[in-house]
């Protein structure tokens, strides 16, 4: 029969192998005003996604307007409504933005265009 400790040990290691991927991957949403896009590939699917590139979000944090960087990889589905549309038509548009946190960067893995081109 294991020891206490030995036993402590084992649940702790077991606990944290079930939470940490969770922490890895939680996301996070931020809605603003796309005032920026940055296309440094485009090959569209039929599925959605197939741009690379940046996308400048100012958005309202504390009360005071700030500009935010958001990394977008090909597999970043953007939508508006039921369509798929590419980064370059997300510029002037109000959008939600779920990311994730990677390498120290915010890496877009939804866009959501909510709100008309202006």
């Amino acid at each position: 029969m294991a020891s206490f400790p030995t036993f402590a040990l084992l649940a702790g290691f077991t606990a944290s192998m079930v939470l940490l991927p969770a922490a890895i991957h939680a996301q996070e949403k931020i809605e603003g005003k796309v005032t920026r896009t940055n296309l440094t590939l485009c090959q569209p699917k039929p599925t959605g996604g197939g741009c690379e590139g940046t996308l400048t979000l100012e958005t309202r944090l504390d009360g005071k307007a700030q500009q935010i960087v958001i990394k977008v990889t090909f597999d970043t589905i953007i939508k508006k409504g039921q369509d798929y549309v590419l980064l370059p038509s997300t510029r002037g548009s109000s959008v939600v933005v779920s990311y994730a946190i990677e390498k120290g960067e915010k890496v877009a893995k939804t866009i959501d265009v909510v709100g008309a081109t202006r």
